[in-house]
């Protein structure tokens, strides 16, 4: 597949991420959810957060797609590179999440219907499809792998601090079911490195060229 058509499929891809993410979370914030009573509310969420993460990382590879096709450069930068990076780890792990955790306690309804079907299956999909596949300009390194979980790792002690410290949040993601919350969130800290290594192995083993960014 030439550099054009990867360029052109990526610009849809996140242009479709971008938009549809920047309608739900608006639309939340004006008129609130069956969820959360305030739509401000809808932010101490993983799902809310990681999806605006990518949204706006997705933003900002546009305008690079856009540069690549009008012959103004030759890669994506470096730096949206690791946001999106970032946002599609984050998203992966709100897909498994929802799938192997969620489901099962909520019902896959709400989990997968309505906005749902975005925010925890098409914004994941696509944002990975786009990063792994259409977005290879630049190699990953293991400290990319790192900062990538940089999100999780700073909602995982904002979760703590909320929902076991100061107790201000329900334990919506059953993280501390039975008190097991030393061994639960480590593990999903653990999870997430290694999704994060195996999207960057996937990645630099796809394809990519060394770049300058």
């Amino acid at each position: 597949m030439s550099l054009k058509t990867k360029t052109i499929l990526s610009l849809i891809c996140n242009a479709i991420v971008f938009t549809v993410t920047t309608g739900i979370v608006v639309s939340r914030m004006i008129f609130g959810s069956e969820i959360v009573e305030h739509g401000y509310m809808t932010f101490i969420f993983f799902t809310t957060d990681s999806n605006v993460l990518t949204a706006v990382a997705s933003l900002l590879v546009m305008i690079c797609d856009v540069k690549i096709l009008r012959g103004e450069r030759t890669t994506v930068a470096k730096t949206f590179t690791l946001l999106k990076y970032a946002g599609v780890v984050g998203l992966t792990l709100t897909f498994f999440t929802v799938l192997f955790l969620l489901i099962p306690i909520y019902g896959i309804g709400m989990q997968w219907g309505g906005t749902g079907a975005h925010m925890h299956v098409a914004a994941p999909a696509l944002s990975f499809v786009s990063f792994v596949f259409l977005e290879q300009h630049t190699r990953l390194s293991i400290r990319d792998a790192l900062i990538a979980i940089l999100p999780v790792v700073i909602y995982g002690i904002v979760y703590f601090l909320q929902v076991v410290v100061f107790r201000n949040w329900m334990d919506f993601y059953a993280f501390n079911s039975g008190g097991m919350w030393y061994l639960i969130m480590p593990a999903i800290i653990g999870i997430s490195l290694g999704m994060s290594l195996l999207i960057r192995l996937l990645r630099n083993k796809i394809g990519t060229k060394k770049g300058s960014a």
